[in-house]
């Protein structure tokens, strides 16, 4: 009988709701000491963040602040823009203040990719691979049951009890 999701799934895991703020968000990360979490709106599984998607958002967050500055400077005519420094300054402080009022669910990924507590580990490790992620939730129905991470798998492996 094959190992399947069940088998060497979390079954306790620690998710965020789509309202809670980035800076909890970061915290919470660092304290749990993990990348990412399954994020849950009524009991219903609707996402999953990680500190990348974060990292990604801050990007265009510090773009978007950019062309807004460069936009004043040209439309009222100043031509002799500031020191580069302080204008790095002003357009960090601003997506700083950005970011503190978003919500995970406007960095999240919402197009969820989750597995059957049912299939092989050979089938979610290839589509770990495939897909590029890290971790994946376990569901049964629309309700997380569970989660798999890529160090499950490999601590599979490393035990011998893959190829048992």
């Amino acid at each position: 009988m094959p190992i399947v999701a069940a088998d060497i799934m979390q079954a306790h895991v620690h998710t965020v709701a789509a309202d809670l703020d980035l800076p909890e968000l970061e915290r919470q990360l660092i304290e749990c000491r993990v990348s990412g979490f399954p994020v849950i709106d009524r009991q219903r599984l609707v996402g999953v963040v990680a500190r990348s998607d974060i990292v990604r958002r801050l990007c265009v967050e510090r773009t978007h602040a950019e062309q807004i500055s460069d936009w004043f400077i040209d439309i009222a005519g100043f031509h002799d823009a500031p020191a580069p420094a302080e204008s790095l300054a002003g357009i960090a402080a601003r997506v700083g203040r950005r970011l503190d009022q978003l919500k995970v669910r406007d960095v999240m990924s919402a197009d969820v990719l989750a597995i059957a507590a049912d299939v092989p580990v050979a089938t979610l490790a290839r589509t770990m691979v495939e897909r590029h992620v890290h971790r994946l939730p376990v569901v049964r129905g629309e309700r997380l049951v569970g989660i798999v991470t890529s160090l499950d798998v490999v601590v599979l492996v490393a035990s011998g009890r893959l190829g048992a």
